[in-house]
């Protein structure tokens, strides 16, 4: 939640839904931040402050888009001093946007309800795949998936870590003219699509950098029911 000794008294909070595409997707998470800031000064938005000497608007976004990637279902709490009706903040916020962005929905988050960090889980992405290559075939998938052990070692600024990709990985499927990921997003275990795709067809990093990869979905963990709650996300195509 945003709630902290330096949020004041009496503000809502409110989680926003909005999509970032076209040449958007290159923002870096720092530009983001300032782009939506000046929306919501532009529409007049009753924006809460953090108190102290350095006073900044409480915003709280999910976890970082990589910059390039599209999408389609990003999350970001606002609070205000305000309250305001969610289609009211949706039109108001969402005709200050530029264009690229857009504002999909809002919703009131009760008192004590996890920031969006804390909550999710998982994501998923949906590559649009070259029409001048080969599809991945049900064969091809089915081997990536039957395997216990998909082993990677990442460099890190302490140095080269190894880590196992498979348990993050939650499903892997093709839809023409898509291939659509199910991925762990935690900070114990993350899983980037691109290393999937390195994975299943062994193409290099500037072929797999050419694709475009959006992010369509979050959603927290399983509940006891076995389901994952979504966080607004917008469904991939069955």
């Amino acid at each position: 939640m945003l709630v902290n000794s330096t949020t004041p008294l009496s503000t809502f909070c409110y989680r926003i839904t909005y999509q970032i595409v076209g040449r958007l997707r290159f923002l870096s998470h720092k530009e983001l931040l300032r782009m939506l800031v000046r929306a919501c000064r532009r529409a007049r938005l009753p924006l809460a402050y953090s108190q102290g000497y350095h006073p900044h608007p409480l915003l709280s976004f999910g976890p970082p888009r990589p910059v390039g990637m599209a999408g389609t279902a990003e999350h970001v709490d606002i609070r205000l001093t305000s309250a305001l009706d969610p289609p009211a903040l949706v039109a108001m916020l969402g005709s200050q946007m530029p264009r690229g962005a857009t504002v999909v929905a809002a919703h009131v988050l009760a008192p004590g309800t996890p920031a969006i960090s804390a909550a999710v889980r998982r994501a998923r992405y949906a590559c649009a795949w070259p029409a001048d290559a080969p599809a991945p075939t049900t064969a091809a998938i089915a081997a990536l998936l039957a395997r216990t052990a998909l082993p990677l070692t990442r460099a890190t600024g302490a140095g080269p870590r190894d880590v196992n990709l498979r348990p993050g990985i939650f499903d892997l499927h093709w839809a023409p003219p898509m291939l659509l990921f199910n991925l762990a997003l935690a900070p114990d275990l993350y899983v980037r699509p691109q290393e999937v795709l390195a994975l299943l067809t062994g193409w290099s990093d500037t072929n797999i950098r050419r694709l475009t990869i959006t992010r369509t979905g979050m959603a927290s963990p399983p509940t006891a029911a076995g389901t994952s709650a979504e966080l607004y996300g917008t469904r991939n195509p069955d």
